[in-house]
């Protein structure tokens, strides 16, 4: 069971992947109109994706999940303040245009060890899962 949901999920994420790297690959500052295009197409996504996720978070009734949601939240709010910080008033648009590409390379960086950190935890959850069938079929016997 949980090989299956893990499954699905890891294709969920490998789609997602494809179609980021697509986007970075075809969105060229050559074409502002059409960056700006997809600059706001994706922006939606993002806040759709924030909140069906959130309404997720919010309306599970493991306990674990509400301290993941805590963590989601201040982890927003950092990367919101860090957002705002780039943009003050008074940042040159150099400083700007390059703390954004550090910003994001960083946001890349932490979407990889979360990935690896979603491998780790896929595989001890279906280590828990054969230990627990394990167990079962001691008992049977």
């Amino acid at each position: 069971m949980a090989q299956e949901i893990l499954t699905a999920k890891l294709n969920e994420l490998d789609r997602q992947l494809r179609k980021l790297h697509r986007q970075i690959q075809k969105s060229s500052p050559a074409n502002p109109i059409r960056l700006r295009k997809e600059l706001e197409q994706v922006r939606k996504e993002c806040a759709e994706n924030e909140k069906t996720l959130r309404g997720r978070l919010r309306f599970s009734r493991a306990g674990v999940v509400t301290g993941l949601a805590v963590s989601y939240n201040q982890v927003e709010q950092i990367i919101q303040e860090t957002i705002d910080t780039i943009e003050a008033p008074g940042v040159s648009q150099e400083t700007a245009k390059e703390e954004k590409i550090l910003l994001a390379e960083y946001a890349l960086d932490f979407a990889m060890q979360a990935a690896g950190r979603a491998l780790l935890l896929s595989l001890e959850a279906m280590e828990a899962q054969v230990e627990q069938q394990e167990k079962k079929e001691e008992t049977a016997q």
